[in-house]
């Protein structure tokens, strides 16, 4: 489990972080008092779950400016809002937070919100893996953001990681690794340098003792497949039939 933690002030930020780290075993907690930091957090990690303080001094965006970004980057990212004025609490619920916690932090309240969201989102996780729904891709000033049920294949080349759609490539700085995490069950490595999304699949043909070329739908473009990778593809094939 990833979170993010944007607050401002230094003491509650370590003591949030704490509180985390404290009852959500085996999380990664990313924390920043900056805006702007915080949205490339959300880009480069993709958290599942960000805590986002309302009132960010000296800074030019506010916690619910913040929320609205991540409400287009990070769909599935469940948020929770942290400040000492309740009057925030109405626009807060535009992009319709998961809690609403008021300053000062009861512990209570802040470990009750913290453990019942984890446990929710692992529960929807082992009970069908979905996934991440678009991938960001960060293009000089841009951003660009790529539904996966586009992609064909996603590679790893020259120390770099390429996803393919069926008429472009783009670079993003997730490994294969961090990707197989995200990704749904509709996605499967087969190869040390790929993965496929099994609904886009033509064609696989055998081209030498331990190596199979995969064709796509709609798309000239073929990644490979180790023996041991067509091994877990005829699994999952077994899944489908049945």
């Amino acid at each position: 489990m990833k979170f993010l933690v944007l607050e401002d002030e230094v003491y509650t930020r370590k003591f949030i972080k704490k509180i985390i780290l404290e009852n959500s075993t085996e999380s990664e907690v990313f924390d920043t008092s900056n805006s702007r930091d915080a949205v490339d957090i959300v880009i480069a990690q993709n958290p599942q779950i960000a805590i986002l303080d309302m009132e960010l001094e000296g800074d030019d965006l506010n916690g619910l400016e913040v929320g609205r970004m991540i409400q287009k980057i990070s769909p599935e990212t469940k948020m929770v809002f942290v400040t000492g004025h309740s009057k925030y609490a109405v626009s807060a619920f535009e992009v319709h937070p998961y809690d609403y916690i008021l300053k000062p932090i009861n512990v209570k309240r802040l470990i009750e919100t913290i453990v019942t969201l984890t446990r929710n989102l692992e529960k929807n996780f082992m009970d069908g893996k979905r996934g991440i729904e678009k991938i960001v891709v960060k293009n000089g000033h841009e951003m660009l953001f790529v539904p996966v049920d586009d992609i064909s294949y996603i590679e790893k080349a020259n120390r770099k990681t390429f996803i393919h759609d069926g008429k472009n490539f783009y670079s993003v700085q997730d490994t294969l690794q961090e990707l197989e995490k995200k990704l749904g069950n509709n996605f499967l490595r087969v190869h040390k340098s790929y993965i496929v999304n099994k609904d886009k699949i033509d064609k696989i043909k055998e081209v030498g003792e331990r190596t199979y070329e995969i064709k796509f739908l709609n798309s000239h473009k073929v990644a490979y497949m180790s023996r041991t990778g067509y091994g877990k593809f005829k699994e999952e094939l077994k899944k489908w039939i049945l």
